[in-house]
């Protein structure tokens, strides 16, 4: 077994890897005190764990019975809150079990990793090539596909590494055939690759559309086209979907990003009716993807947010690791489920304007207050078609 297959030449171009690895190691990382990583997500599983916890809040009665009387306004309040919390757990239980079988006591079996083989898009650098990485380490067979040769050499022998552009169907379709060949039926896919372009709309080139659009959503088509059906004929396997919580909400100098992270909302909601429905393959897993922004990457590492701590505590950046530990996490566990990271994304589901909850008025100010209209500054052309428009109005009423 070796480390790097067959591989398809062609030219290299702007990198089709989602999140790019940043130039310093991961490792390398300041000595920081504990608190310095004290965000909202940390209470979040604090409070889930203890009072949110169907588990935990049900003792609260039996304790304070114990101290108090049946008509104690206490007991009565730990009696009610004990109810509610029981009754969401048993409707989320509930869903979990529709979403992913199993039995109503037990959950579903542990994925067996040594009998898995998983590709994953754009693993060349970023999240896909520490996934590679990871998963390799446990003797798991990884078939990776980069549009141009990996940043860094990894000499583990569980790793194949196959150069194909997905956003072209026919290179699909010919490394599909070597994959199968040389490797075998991928059992478990993560369609991760992506690109950026930070740039307005109308300083976008029709190859800039083009190759978006090419890496971000028509390369989930291709390869889903290439390896869904021996996932169907097996009707086993997990298909992750790498989207982006600004396929949610939009945003200044990514109408073309979020277009095409938005698309893969759909289609991964349609691909689960299309399994559970039509091909009859409820045991094939599906699982949406919608981080923030990611910290330890270089794909929006030039993106500018505002860095107090209020802001950082409320919505804290995410890393690489933690994207695939849950990734992996969730794999293990055969869910099917929608992952939302960090916490505050899910603010999102409630201020886009295709459920419209949110007043324009609040939505307009929570996009002032996290500046992402102004996050892509340092992106695209200089000066960009908002700057020189303001220099052609400077102009003009300078001449009136």
């Amino acid at each position: 077994m070796t480390s790097s297959s067959t591989k398809e030449a062609q030219n290299p171009k702007e990198s089709g890897d989602n999140d790019d690895v940043s130039s310093g190691p991961l490792d390398s990382r300041e000595p920081h005190l504990v608190f310095d990583n004290f965000d909202i997500d940390i209470v979040i599983k604090v409070l889930d764990a203890t009072i949110f916890s169907p588990f935990f809040v049900i003792f609260l009665p039996i304790t304070l019975l114990s101290q108090t009387h049946s008509g104690h306004p206490a007991f009565i309040l730990s009696c009610i809150w004990t109810g509610i919390i029981c009754f969401i757990g048993t409707l989320n239980h509930i869903d979990r079990k529709y979403r992913s079988g199993g039995t109503w006591l037990f959950a579903p079996e542990k994925l067996k990793w040594d009998e898995q083989i998983v590709l994953i898009t754009g693993g060349g650098s970023g999240i896909g090539a520490l996934l590679a990485e990871t998963l390799a380490m446990r003797n798991v067979s990884v078939v990776v596909l980069t549009k141009d040769p990996p940043k860094f050499e990894n000499d583990n022998e569980n790793i194949y590494t196959y150069i194909c552009d997905v956003s072209d169907y026919k290179s699909v379709e010919a490394v599909a055939e070597k994959v199968r060949e040389e490797v075998g039926d991928p059992t478990i896919i993560v369609n991760n690759a992506g690109v950026v372009k930070g740039k307005l709309l109308l300083d976008l080139t029709e190859d800039d559309v083009k190759d978006t659009f090419g890496s971000n959503t028509l390369a989930h088509f291709w390869i889903l086209k290439a390896f869904l059906p021996s996932l169907l004929r097996q009707n086993h396997g997990h298909i992750i979907t790498v989207s982006s919580v600004m396929g949610v909400v939009g945003a200044a100098q990514m109408t073309d990003y979020c277009a095409s992270k938005a698309a893969l909302i759909s289609l991964n909601q349609s691909l689960r009716f299309e399994l559970d429905n039509r091909y009859k393959t409820p045991n094939i897993r599906t699982t949406l993807l919608l981080p923030s922004f990611i910290s330890t990457t270089s794909l929006f590492s030039k993106t500018v947010l505002p860095s107090s701590r209020l802001f950082n505590f409320f919505c804290p950046p995410l890393q690489s690791h933690q994207i695939v530990k849950v990734i992996i996490d969730n794999l293990d566990s055969r869910e099917s489920k929608i992952i939302r990271l960090p916490f505050y994304t899910n603010l999102a589901r409630v201020i886009n304007d295709s459920v419209g909850v949110v007043p324009s008025w609040m939505r307009d100010l929570i996009q002032r207050i996290a500046g992402a209209d102004y996050a892509m500054k340092e992106y695209g052309s200089k000066p960009d078609a908002a700057e020189r428009l303001a220099v052609d109005r400077q102009s003009k009423s300078k001449q009136e």
